[in-house]
């Protein structure tokens, strides 16, 4: 892919998936690494080896960051992001891993870091293959999605940054073929092509300890702080969970609750998983719920994750209307669209409003949900803003996870609702993608169908017209 001004919605979701994947997983575990795992589901309760707040992403996405943050300003470059890295060192980060540490702690600049880090394995020839590099190679993916030859080079060389040893070189090489596959291929198999591109006696051993990893129990892979270790535990995890017939992006969160649980350095075993599943499945298939929890170093939150991956696999550039970079494109909107700005009140909850892009741009609400691109500021009268990207199209395929995507927005709604929280949900026109989402979320609050919550919405809103798709949808909500 040497061109990446447009991509189809659904790669999207998936590109930004990947990133937010590996925040979500990693946010999940850090309240579970080296202690305890639930029998049950994970939840993002903080705590944890760096006192974590909930939903604060760790110093595995913290990694990621500066890798994403290089790729996303057009070009992935070694320097830079060993620059970044110890930028982040010096920041006082709450955790990082032994390897890390004593690697960041001897170099002065970023291109010392190859030789810092190749010193530390000739010292250490059996005790430098830690995991810490693998945790955070998911961007290089997004980088240089569509080139094999490009990934495998880029991953080793950013790998060998803290993370001399071979072993860590291939395991990132091996995971970000998995991860382009995701993306590009909608599958989750493309680990193995990833162990085609390794040199014979690699492919052998990595076959081997993959084969392993569908067939032992995940809780086999413990201690997994090595990087063979927490691959095989994240590979175990997604391979052995089932993926649902009825509702298949519901893996994701499934093989999550199933990384967390493999336990030991289970935040960290969980972003490797989750940076595959994301990509695999999509954004979209990642819980409102999580996804407005997450935030952390340097001071970000799950859109602007979304920017970073979008950029990253763009090369830094944006689209005609300056996504996802511009502070605002609401203006762009009413140029095209020439749509003049208007929010309505729900029927049966006034303090759910709903509305167009213009609109977004001075409502005065707790929480704005955007189901279209928006500008990377949140408007001034917003608490907070989180953006759910559906497309206005009857065809499935570009909606992928529409159903979950229903529910789980209807769900989010609610629970912001419960807390007392005014929301206001918009698309462009404010026609089609809007009136579904608050019809489904009339629908699970009234205890009626989808059809007839929508009904209840185009009397207050008669121009609301859901595309055949989305109505189709709607009548599967019971």
């Amino acid at each position: 892919m040497a061109e990446h001004r447009y991509l189809p919605a659904p790669t999207v979701d998936r590109v930004v998936g990947a990133l937010v994947g590996l925040a979500t997983g990693d946010a999940l575990g850090a309240g579970y690494e080296f202690a305890t795992t639930p029998t049950g589901e994970a939840a993002m309760i903080g705590g944890g080896l760096g006192a974590w707040a909930p939903g604060e992403w760790t110093d595995d996405t913290q990694q990621a960051i500066c890798v994403a943050e290089s790729a996303a300003s057009g070009l992935l470059d070694a320097g830079v992001v060993g620059r970044r890295f110890l930028e982040w060192f010096a920041d006082g980060p709450k955790d990082v891993g032994n390897q890390t540490r004593a690697v960041l702690s001897a170099a002065r600049t970023g291109q010392d870091l190859h030789t810092v880090s190749q010193s530390y394995f000739e010292r250490r020839p059996d005790g430098a293959a830690g995991n810490g590099s693998l945790m955070r190679t998911a961007p290089v993916a997004l980088a240089h999605l569509g080139d094999d030859e490009a990934i495998v080079a880029a991953a080793r060389e950013i790998s060998a940054l803290t993370h001399a040893d071979p072993l860590a070189g291939e395991a990132c090489s091996i995971w970000c073929i998995a991860i382009d596959r995701a993306v590009r291929e909608r599958r989750l198999d493309g680990i193995w092509d990833g162990v085609d591109l390794l040199p014979g006696d690699a492919q052998t051993r990595w076959a081997g300890w993959l084969l392993a990893a569908e067939t032992e129990p995940a809780s086999a892979f413990m201690p997994n702080g090595f990087v063979v270790r927490a691959l095989q535990a994240a590979w175990a995890a997604i391979r052995q969970t089932p993926i649902p017939a009825e509702e298949p992006c519901r893996h994701l969160q499934d093989a999550l609750h199933a990384a967390v649980r493999v336990g030991d350095d289970a935040d960290t075993v969980a972003a490797i998983a989750g940076s595959l599943l994301g990509a695999r499945w999509g954004a979209s298939a990642i819980p409102l719920a999580w996804k407005s929890m997450l935030h952390g170093w340097p001071g970000l939150a799950t859109r602007d994750l979304l920017r970073l991956a979008v950029l990253a696999v763009r090369k830094g550039i944006d689209d005609e209307a300056g996504w996802p970079s511009a502070p605002d494109i609401t203006g762009w909107y009413q140029e095209h669209y020439h749509e003049r700005a208007f929010d309505l009140a729900l029927p049966d909850d006034s303090g759910v409003r709903f509305g167009n892009a213009p609109a977004a741009a001075t409502v005065e609400c707790d929480v704005i949900l955007s189901l279209c691109r928006m500008g990377s500021t949140i408007p001034a009268g917003a608490g907070a803003q989180h953006e759910l990207i559906l497309v206005d199209s009857p065809y499935l395929g570009d909606n992928p996870n529409l159903d979950f995507v229903l529910r789980d927005a209807a769900r989010a709604i609610a629970a912001w609702r419960d807390e007392g929280k005014t929301v206001f949900v918009h698309c462009v026109a404010g026609i089609s993608r809007a009136p579904t989402v608050v019809a489904a979320y009339l629908a699970s609050r009234l205890r009626i169908d989808g059809l007839s919550a929508l009904e209840r919405v185009t009397q207050a809103h008669p121009r609301a017209h859901p595309n055949p798709g989305f109505c189709e949808a709607l009548g599967r909500l019971r």
